[in-house]
């Protein structure tokens, strides 16, 4: 009878070194052999590892980032392993990556399992890169055959991953109908660079001079001492105007400029609605955050930069693989994934070109700085808008705060009309008039007037005063001029100032604020969509793009009365009033202002004309222009002109 036998020592040591199927081939030899395996020989097969669960254990450390985890399930990992990895994430910007396994396939001592890397990009989206995860049958288990090849399959020992992020074309600005309101064009960007500034107030004297915006120039100023070696833009201007300004800019240290073909406006009036596009400063890049680089350009004004991730879209990216060279002149690269751009969408305003040409046509030659609004009174869409200086670097048709002067009784006399006067009222216009010694004189003249229709067409300070000072309480002027929305901040998609009607502290502040002074400050597009309310009746939230949040607001309606007489009134002043004889076109309906203000001798004088005709509301100031109807009228009549003729 054969003799059983222990298995020799040596025989046990090599099963433990080998790998599961060997270890089951040796099971079957001895057992034929009448050898007795005990248990944990057994066990030791039975838990040792597959392919599968090699593979989610590898995928999961490697979405978790566990770099030692990671190397543990590798087969021979070389020392750099932890780095190449790490790196192909930070190279790319990689917030967050998920792995995906497909279906494994094996052969004998081999697998492989095609895996779907989902890497989401900061700031951009998700890119998937699909690779192989190969899987061999070491002594150990069942380990991963990792290469630079693992993360993806162009990438080659001492190569990297790269990111390109590629943007869009930028979504255009639209107008009336669809109309767009940019157009491209040749352009110098003039900006400072803090390493080569030399004299900081010379530079700042002489960018001034030659028009760059304070702020634009303060802000530009401060990021060059932050950032040293950035190009720091001011501002843009045309090719021409720089040949212009060459040699008194060009030659002062620290300035520096670059050329482009830069989107502008269709007309240089637009400037202040539209904006600009130019090089992303320090703050703006702190700002936006990834995916912006310093190389990038970017709304700096305007729409162009309040709406600038709606315009830009979203940007697509392309990684490559860049290996050492093989004997070529240069580094081997590969593409290894992309992801497209999503476009902008456009963004629609009101603007109407025809108008706006109008304005910008009408304000020409002016010497004075003004600004010009015009409004669909149907509708409160803006039409128009335009300033002189052009691209002055501040918005004065919607945000500036002037007092309104005489243009401001059109709120005064609603009040009065809605405590029981008319027209027809009794009114005097005495040369002076003293409430709690103060005293008031007229602005535009004293003539005889008996009504409260001449004392509006002649605009008559003191009668005003007397007929407020007598019917009206503190509160009822700031009240009415909330009718008109003034004092609400407008919402409609750029700054905007509302209005500000204080409630006066005493009689003289009542008589101040009923002439439109004391402490009462208005935009040029503020008194337009006054001028718009009385047109057509009904108080509007202005409108210039489309989905702002004032685009929706219902309109409120004024009382029948009132519209009927400021009709009436306002027809008066173009009639024989202060704005007669200033070509305004028939049809028009005016209110004329002079605000006065300052502490010298005389005192400074904005003038005003507010007024509509044809459903097309208009408010117009000059700043330090003088009287308002002298001033303004012509101005606006060829405004009118252009617009009813079609031009």
């Amino acid at each position: 009878m054969a003799r059983r036998e222990r298995p020799p020592v040596s025989s046990v040591v090599r099963m433990q070194g080998t790998t599961c199927r060997a270890r089951l081939a040796l099971v079957a030899t001895l057992l034929s052999a009448g050898a007795l395996l005990g248990a944990p020989v057994l066990a030791a097969c039975s838990s040792s590892s597959t392919p599968q669960a090699t593979a989610r254990s590898f995928l999961a450390a490697w979405a978790g980032r566990d770099w030692h985890a990671m190397r543990s399930l590798v087969a021979d990992p070389p020392a750099n392993f932890a780095a190449v990895n790490e790196a192909a994430l930070t190279d790319l910007s990689v917030r967050r990556a998920t792995y995906q396994a497909g279906q494994l396939h094996g052969s004998g001592d081999s697998a492989t399992e095609p895996v779907a890397e989902h890497l989401a990009l900061t700031g951009i989206g998700t890119i998937t890169i699909k690779t192989v995860l190969r899987l061999t049958d070491a002594n150990s288990g069942w380990l991963v055959k990792w290469s630079p090849a693992t993360i993806a399959p162009q990438l080659e020992p001492g190569g990297s991953l790269s990111l390109q992020v590629n943007w869009p074309a930028r979504a255009q600005i639209l107008g009336a109908d669809g109309a767009p309101l940019t157009t491209q064009a040749p352009m110098v960007i003039v900006g400072v660079e803090g390493s080569l500034i030399k004299d900081a107030r010379a530079v700042q004297q002489v960018l001034l001079a030659a028009g760059a915006p304070a702020a634009a120039l303060a802000t530009a100023l401060n990021g060059a001492k932050a950032e040293p070696t950035w190009f720091e833009p001011v501002y843009t201007i045309t090719q021409a105007r720089y040949q212009q300004l060459e040699p008194t800019i060009y030659p002062i240290p620290g300035t520096v400029f670059q050329t482009t073909s830069a989107r502008t406006p269709i007309t240089p009036g637009l400037a202040d609605v539209v904006g600009s596009v130019g090089p992303v400063t320090a703050q703006q890049l702190q700002e936006l955050g990834p995916p912006y680089s310093a190389a990038d350009s970017v709304g700096q004004t305007g729409l162009e930069g309040a709406y600038q991730r709606q315009l830009a879209g979203e940007p697509g990216a392309t990684v490559t693989a860049v290996n050492p060279a093989d004997g070529g002149p240069g580094p081997q690269v590969q593409t290894v994934a992309s992801l497209a751009p999503k476009p902008g969408t456009p963004l629609q305003t009101s603007i109407d070109p025809r108008i706006q040409a109008a304005a910008e046509a009408a304000l020409a030659g002016q010497k004075k700085q003004a600004a010009l609004v015009a409004v669909n009174a149907a509708t409160g869409q803006v039409l128009a808008s335009a300033s002189v200086p052009a691209s002055s670097g501040f918005n004065i048709a919607f945000d500036g705060a002037y007092p309104p002067g005489s243009s401001f009784k059109i709120i005064t006399s609603t009040a009065l009309i809605e405590h029981g006067l008319g027209p027809s009222s009794p009114a005097t216009c005495p040369q002076q008039v003293t409430v709690d010694g103060e005293v008031f004189h007229n602005s535009e003249g004293t003539a005889p007037v008996s009504d409260l229709l001449h004392a509006f067409a002649e605009s008559c300070n003191t009668a005003f005063i007397g007929l407020a000072t007598r019917n009206l309480t503190l509160a009822d002027l700031p009240s009415t001029a909330a009718q008109y929305r003034l004092g609400t901040e407008p919402q409609i998609g750029l700054a905007a100032f509302g209005g500000s009607v204080p409630t006066p502290t005493d009689e003289a502040d009542l008589a101040a604020t009923a002439i439109g002074q004391a402490q009462v400050l208005v935009s040029p597009l503020d008194m337009a969509m006054v001028a718009a309310a009385v047109d057509s009746g009904q108080v509007r939230a202005a409108r210039l793009v489309a989905g702002a949040a004032d685009d929706q607001i219902p309109p409120a309606r004024l009382p029948a009365a009132v519209v009927s007489d400021l009709h009436a009134m306002m027809a008066q002043v173009v009639a024989t009033g202060t704005a007669s004889g200033t070509g305004l076109p028939p049809g028009t309906y005016a209110k004329t202002g002079t605000a006065q203000y300052g502490t010298g001798q005389p005192l400074r004088q904005d003038a005003w004309l507010v007024g509509f005709n044809a459903n097309i509301a208009f408010a117009m100031v000059t700043v330090d222009g003088g009287e308002g109807g002298p001033t303004d009228g012509p101005v606006v009549a060829k405004f009118l002109d252009m617009v009813n003729s079609g031009h």
